[in-house]
């Protein structure tokens, strides 16, 4: 019928940009992603991941605000100091080890 199946493929594993089924395209695509190793992270990515964790737990002291009142309130000021607390962090370790 012309659509594309639910992976991006026509019927005949073709994809609809015109690369393959395996993603495989003029851009460099087909590189599968392996795991990270610690060391490759960086300061940088670690402040993304432990702000990502901070609203989290901002988002989860939302929620539970309703229904626990001051617990979820804590929640909010722990998630809250996380999220603002990592990118000073990162600022300090950029000052001390540039």
């Amino acid at each position: 019928m012309g659509g594309a199946d639910a992976d991006g493929t026509d019927a005949d594993g073709t994809g609809v940009d015109g690369n393959g089924a395996d993603g495989n395209g003029a851009d460099g695509g087909g590189r599968e992603p392996g795991p990270v190793a610690p060391e490759e992270i960086g300061p940088a990515g670690a402040m993304i991941a432990v702000a990502f964790t901070g609203s989290v737990i901002a988002f989860a002291g939302f929620g539970l605000l309703v229904l626990l009142g001051d617990v979820g309130l804590v929640l909010v000021a722990i998630g809250l100091l996380v999220v603002l607390a990592s990118p000073a962090a990162y600022l300090r370790y950029r000052q001390l080890y540039r």
